[in-house]
């Protein structure tokens, strides 16, 4: 099974994938794949929405995935990782901030989430996984700030739980609709495409800045 697969039969390709890297290792890769998204404020790199509606499609595509065991398993995965992410901030948050790699890195992002959670306060923590920017540094700016750790997760994790059984219930459910089945392996190649022109787009920026810098 190559690439070709994916796009031309979604669906077997999927199963095969499920097969080859067992049951156990595909909801262990996007539990930890969910977790890195918010778990490490210096280390952004999982797209999260694109990952659960994908989780989605798989789960409804798959004979083996499961929607009610994957939405309890993610949920978890975005809990954990805004509460590693609240502990980064409050035990290591005033050394990144002192690095200048780290502070030139992501001042432009940690100013955006603070204006977000000023603007919105407690409904910032609760929505904050549906915000790009503010999932990542939300949790950490909350735990730079020392807001009392049992209130950051009373509005927070219910905010987790739902971002993750929306997103997986979308595209678990849109799967199942004809047209978008039929047309499946099209939809797979147009984000394919978009995701590698948004990094590219992504790559070229930073590097123009540099040059600047």
């Amino acid at each position: 099974m190559n690439l070709v697969s994916l796009f031309a039969h979604p669906g077997l390709f999927l199963q095969h994938w499920v097969t080859a890297a067992g049951l156990g290792g595909a909801y262990a890769f996007l539990f930890i794949a969910i977790f890195l998204e918010t778990g490490v404020v210096i280390l952004p790199i999982v797209p999260g929405d694109s990952l659960l509606l994908a989780a989605g499609i798989f789960a409804s595509l798959s004979k083996d995935l499961s929607l009610p065991l994957l939405i309890p398993l993610l949920a978890l995965g975005a809990a954990l990782g805004d509460q590693s992410n609240y502990l980064i901030g409050k035990l290591l948050g005033d050394k990144i901030l002192k690095s200048p790699k780290w502070k030139k890195r992501l001042s432009g992002k940690l100013a955006k989430s603070e204006e977000i959670l000023n603007r919105f306060g407690r409904g910032a923590m609760f929505f904050s996984h549906f915000i790009p920017v503010g999932r990542t540094f939300i949790p950490f700016l909350c735990g730079i700030s020392e807001f009392p750790w049992k209130r950051f997760s009373l509005f927070n994790v219910p905010g987790d739980c739902i971002w993750a059984a929306a997103l997986l219930s979308v595209g678990y459910y849109c799967a199942k609709i004809p047209f978008v089945k039929k047309y499946l392996g099209l939809i797979a190649l147009v984000a394919v495409g978009g995701l590698v022109a948004s990094v590219l787009v992504s790559f070229f920026r930073s590097k123009r800045k540099r040059g600047k810098g």
